[in-house]
């Protein structure tokens, strides 16, 4: 091969790989474990409302999302050491310690609330309240915070706990509550909020009192070359959505309200 066709040949390998490396630039992968309504199954038809929201957004730029299921402690270390673009949901905390990207628009509030039936006079205001509980139901193996942590690890408590191990944890305990198995469920308002709406026991169950909400980002990670650009195009999308219009419609969908 004489050199103007090496040169050539090699100009053709160069530019099949910038094409390809620019493809993959334009596809996003966004990453979690599922936590519904934020972000639940890949497949599902309502694929939670922050992953509509971060295809919407990237849309506007030529860009897709790719959104994909798995552990959350490998979601966050996949995306802080760049093999994924992308967290759903995590607190200031988390993208803090994963040096992950956040922008000045919260994607929502985490806020740890006390749900009882509806017909029930308990009102939650401080830890001694909780002691007017009789049955807790909890998710088993989850780490609760504040309150509700000191609570439950509290041992004159442990005969009021109910632990519940199962793939709709949040669903299996309203049905428990609506049978008067239990009379208390500590839960994220967001995801019971979806629940109740979802099963239509919005008038059946109800918050009683809710702990400081935490509010919730995409932390994006620092390793990508435009981190600070996909940070600035989904806070812009989220205000406009916000002033249109459209933010309302996509959460009213879900049975939500907007966090601010």
């Amino acid at each position: 091969m004489d050199l103007n066709k090496r040169l050539c040949h090699a100009l053709g390998i160069l530019a099949l790989f910038l094409m390809t490396g620019y493809a993959t630039a334009q596809n996003l992968v966004a990453v979690a474990d599922t936590w519904c309504p934020y972000n639940c199954e890949p497949t599902a038809k309502k694929p939670g409302y922050v992953v509509e929201l971060l295809k919407s957004a990237f849309a506007t730029k030529g860009q897709s999302v790719s959104y994909r299921v798995m552990p959350w402690t490998r979601a966050l270390l996949d995306t802080q050491s760049g093999k994924t673009t992308a967290v759903v949901a995590a607190n200031a905390k988390e993208a803090a310690e994963h040096q992950l990207a956040i922008g000045s628009e919260p994607i929502g509030v985490a806020k740890g609330c006390v749900f009882v039936p509806a017909s029930s006079p308990f009102k939650y205001r401080s830890i001694q309240d909780l002691d007017g509980l009789t049955r807790v139901g909890v998710v088993g193996g989850n780490a609760y915070q504040n309150d509700f942590g000191e609570w439950l690890s509290r041992p004159e408590n442990r005969p009021k706990i109910h632990e519940v191990f199962a793939d709709n944890p949040s669903e299996r305990r309203a049905e428990m509550m609506i049978r008067g198995r239990i009379d208390g469920i500590f839960e994220d308002y967001t995801e019971m909020a979806y629940v109740l709406s979802t099963k239509g026991l919005q008038n059946q169950i109800m918050s009683a009192g809710c702990q400081n909400p935490s509010p919730l980002y995409v932390g994006f990670s620092k390793k990508h070359p435009r981190a600070q650009e996909l940070v600035a195009t989904l806070d812009t999308e989220i205000r406009r959505m916000r002033k249109a219009g459209s933010l309302k419609e996509l959460l009213t969908s879900y049975g939500l309200e907007d966090w601010k």
